[in-house]
């Protein structure tokens, strides 16, 4: 038992040695590397958001920017900050609009020994002023809001971003990655609070900011086709309409919009339905405007030319077991006709002489049935069935638009192709991307998808789908323009609901393009279910027209076409304008918007007052002469003007020269452009005068 008792005590009187031991250890041997592991522990990385890039229309006004906001913190016990904190408080009062009283105070108040925050939010520019103090224990954090300029204009197409700024729809999600740039990061410690504090001399990584995207859109012609749409919507008592503008040459959409629209900035008070855009996500049977389909088939294989006569009847017939109607009888007429009054029977008889392998390989090539390749998310491929899967009358009633399912994008590009010859073109929204400094990283490549039909069937149908618009007769008078040749065509479907067509449901339909010779522009425009008529010609023409009539003026070649300007009279001679005592680079201005070239005389100045050499205020010259200046004394006193001048509507500058190149003391209140003069015009020369200006 004594044994034991020994044993216990030792173990107890050996137990406080080893501890002091292990302190020993850990202090002197481990304790640099530990140390060194803690602080490593406390410190962390906190992320500097980069700025995504903004989005521009095709001449540069910006759709989509950034607003920014910056949270200013600091630690009072970096070396360095005690001596500029002065500094730092009278700056950051004159940025925010307080005293730097009340930042010395929140300095001294401060909860934590290491961290105080000093302003919430500040702007880019003051967070940039701020940068350039470099002072030094201020850790700046940045976050960003997405804002769309122009609010609901454009709404499809640009799309919008969540809470984290990523893209969820449109433009903004398809090209996301370029506009999102790269984060960058600083390096900080946190105290058992989770606070942070810069570290003096820490590691930063700073951000790559977004790349710019540049659209093919342009506003004005955006706003254009938006109003008329949801016009033309609202007139029809439709559900919902849809309207997408291209350049047939190169793809470039000039303008998409759907009507109802929403509002990025705040797109989530806003409907699923009104934030789909229908152009590329629904798929419609869409009636006559696919007889182009039927029109291009038989042409290219040889089947018929547009000369060829077809019977309809009496505007009916029965084919493959099936009843097809016309809106009236037409009786015996050409495949031009046909186009030209939209008949069912007559299509459905030109396309049994086509033939399905023929129709089908049409359809095939003009992209339907297969993604456009366009660059806006969400797009469907339509549904084109293959010539095995066809029933008796899938062709017949593929031929007047039944029986296939189309985007509105692929009508679109099926119509460009009539427009630029043949060839199948790829949609595309997005021109260029730039980096920070302006540079293009990537352009949208421009190029045919592939040769659709011969270059000679689409200057062959172009006229007659030409006669749809301007001939009597045709169905879509209502797109006419004064002055503007225009081609198109019209559609009205009936719509399937539950499976199975309904009485009274329809979509309409226009297609159309112009100049119709060279056209510069195809559109297709498309309202569901209208109500205050129903047919394309009556319900979708008009607003092509009313969209086309306002376009004009932002195409100087089709402007120029539709109202030639009238030639400039000739002007051989003209009156040489008052100049006498002006200061030399006044003369000259005045003299070059008169027509006249200008030879300035030998050290004429800023403030040299010219006279006209061996001339005269009021003679008749030659516009194409040559008129000499002098600035000789004799000549400056045989013309010095002795009357006030008037020099409103001048710079303060170029006033300011000439007053005092004439002996005259200014007064000025103000800058830019002279508005008020305290000497009227033609008074005597005063010694001093007072100028009013603004900007």
């Amino acid at each position: 038992m004594l044994n034991r008792l020994y044993v216990v005590l030792g173990v107890v009187l050996l137990l406080p040695l080893a501890v002091v031991a292990q302190i020993v250890r850990l202090h002197v041997v481990d304790g640099g590397e530990l140390r060194a592991e803690g602080t490593k522990q406390a410190e962390s990385f906190v992320e500097l958001p980069a700025q995504r890039g903004a989005i521009l229309d095709r001449a540069g006004r910006v759709l989509v920017q950034n607003t920014a906001t910056f949270e200013v913190n600091a630690d009072p016990t970096v070396a360095g900050f005690a001596e500029r904190e002065a500094e730092l408080t009278d700056l950051l009062g004159r940025l925010t609009g307080k005293s730097g009283e009340h930042y010395r105070r929140k300095i001294r108040d401060r909860a934590s020994r290491q961290y105080v925050r000093l302003v919430p939010r500040l702007g880019e520019a003051e967070k940039d002023e701020l940068d350039r103090a470099d002072i030094p224990g201020l850790l700046i954090t940045g976050s960003f809001a997405r804002r769309y300029t122009y609010g609901r204009t454009g709404a499809h197409v640009l799309g919008h971003v969540d809470r984290d700024l990523r893209g969820i729809a449109g433009v903004e999600a398809q090209h996301n990655g370029p506009l999102a740039g790269r984060p960058g990061r600083q390096a900080v410690q946190r105290d058992m609070r989770g606070r942070v504090k810069a570290i003096v001399g820490g590691n930063v990584v700073e951000p790559e900011n977004g790349e710019t995207v540049v659209l093919t859109l342009d506003l004005v012609r955006q706003s254009i086709l938006e109003e008329e749409l949801a016009r033309g919507v609202a007139n029809a008592g439709a559900r919902w309409g849809t309207a997408i503008a291209m350049d047939p040459r190169t793809g470039a959409i000039l303008a998409l919009a759907n009507a109802p629209t929403f509002d990025p900035n705040n797109a989530g008070s806003f409907s699923q339905a009104a934030r789909r855009n229908h152009a590329v996500a629904d798929k419609i049977e869409p009636g006559s405007t696919f007889k182009l389909v039927t029109a291009i088939a038989a042409l290219e294989s040889r089947a018929m030319d547009l000369d060829d006569t077809i019977e309809t009847g009496e505007g009916w017939a029965y084919i493959k077991g099936r009843t097809i109607r016309d809106t009236k009888a037409h009786g015996t007429i050409t495949l031009s006709d046909a186009i030209k009054v939209s008949s069912n029977v007559a299509m459905a008889r030109t396309a049994e002489k086509t033939g399905a392998s023929a129709f089908y390989r049409t359809a095939r090539a003009l992209g339907f049935g297969q993604s456009t390749l366009s660059d806006l998310p969400g797009e469907v491929p339509g549904t084109l069935r293959r010539p095995e899967d066809w029933g008796s009358q899938t062709l017949t009633s593929m031929a007047y638009g039944y029986s296939v399912e189309t985007t509105p994008m692929q009508m679109l590009t099926a119509y460009a192709a009539l427009a630029n010859g043949g060839l199948l073109v790829r949609p595309h929204v997005v021109s260029e991307r730039r980096d920070v400094r302006g540079d293009v990283t990537w352009s949208a490549p421009v190029d045919s998808v592939r040769r659709a039909f011969s270059e000679r069937t689409a200057r062959l149908l172009r006229p007659a789908f030409e006669r749809v618009v301007k001939e009597e007769g045709g169905t879509a008078k209502a797109a006419r323009v004064d002055g503007l040749s225009i081609a198109g065509k019209t559609g009205t479907a009936r719509s399937a609901v539950g499976g199975s067509y309904t009485a009274g449901v329809y979509r309409a339909s226009f297609a159309g393009m112009f100049p119709a010779d060279n056209p510069e522009v195809v559109m297709y425009i498309l309202l569901d279910r209208p109500t205050n008529g129903y047919g394309g010609g009556a319900v979708a023409a008009p607003i092509f027209g009313a969209v086309a009539a306002r376009w004009i003026g932002t195409f100087p070649s089709v402007a120029q076409r539709v109202a030639p300007a009238a030639d400039l009279p000739s002007r051989p001679t003209a009156q040489l304008p008052r100049i006498g005592g002006m200061p030399a680079p006044l003369a000259l201005a005045r003299l070059r918007a008169e027509g006249f070239g200008v030879k300035l005389p030998r050290r004429a100045g800023w403030a040299t007052p010219v006279v006209y050499h061996e001339a005269a205020y009021g003679d008749e010259a030659r516009v194409d002469r040559t008129v000499k200046l002098d600035a000789s004394p004799e000549a400056q006193a045989a013309e010095a003007p002795g009357a006030m001048p008037d020099v409103r509507g001048m710079s303060t500058r170029r006033a300011l020269a000439w007053l005092r190149a004439s002996g005259v003391r200014v007064r000025l209140k103000g800058s830019g452009v002279i508005r008020r003069q305290s000497v009227a015009p033609g008074a005597p020369l005063p010694a001093s005068v007072s100028l009013t200006a603004n900007r």
